[in-house]
């Protein structure tokens, strides 16, 4: 007898599982706001943020529509597409692995980096403010900046790792999240955290470099988990 692979599912796609299969059902349906985020976090026993994933999935399988400040409301009666049960890892997992691995490329670079790096960083930090300035999320630039900064420490290595995890933070589920939650105030923080590090590099202190870093994943990550009240 022929063997299959053994599927591991991400919580957040067990919970745009559960949630399309209710909407399948006819539980809810089209026009019908779901319950807030909250709710949904305390009946199915997981935190918001994992919610707020599954979410904003179902809103690229085109199943719901997320509202900024309205809630989430469904949009579709028909079953959410397979490809979305297989849709990479989700936010927080990356921000996981961001905070490990990027903490020790910002320490490695404040050795290894020298004055051109340092100017090149400097100037994405300003392409980030124009982007920003303009209305735009800025993520593009940021991503510019990180893998410059693995660059940095001469270790293509670390650098292929680094931009490997941006193109999960460019995904669909995370570029949506950017959109709704393209706030000034964001920005600001995003920017002064991006000086931080640069500023800890080229001093060269890695201990200092790696906090720099550690604290700007924990300000992308209280975004994310603060969020928009999406249902």
């Amino acid at each position: 007898m022929p063997f299959q692979a053994v599927a591991t599912q991400r919580l957040y796609e067990q919970v745009a599982e559960q949630i399309s299969a209710l909407v399948a059902r006819g539980e809810f349906v089209p026009g019908d706001r779901l319950p807030p985020e909250r709710n949904l976090a305390r009946s199915l026993k997981v935190s918001r943020p994992v919610v707020r994933e599954a979410m904003l999935a179902l809103e690229l399988a085109g199943l719901v529509e997320v509202r900024t400040g309205a809630g989430t409301y469904v949009k579709s009666a028909g079953r959410a597409p397979v490809r979305l049960f297989n849709s990479g890892p989700g936010p927080l997992e990356l921000l996981a692995a961001r905070r490990l691995i990027e903490g020790e490329v910002a320490a490695l670079a404040a050795s290894t980096a020298g004055a051109d790096d340092i100017d090149a960083l400097k100037g994405l930090i300003s392409k980030l403010k124009s982007e920003t300035a303009a209305g735009r999320t800025g993520v593009e630039p940021d991503r510019e900046f990180h893998f410059r900064l693995a660059q940095s420490t001469r270790n293509t290595v670390l650098a292929g790792i680094v931009d490997h995890l941006w193109d999960g933070m460019t995904g669909p589920i995370l570029n949506r999240f950017h959109e709704l939650t393209n706030r000034p105030g964001k920005h600001r923080t995003n920017i002064a955290d991006h000086e931080a590090i640069v500023a800890a590099v080229a001093s060269g202190d890695a201990e200092k470099a790696r906090r720099a870093m550690a604290d700007h994943v924990a300000h992308v990550e209280a975004v994310f988990i603060a969020g928009e009240e999406a249902g």
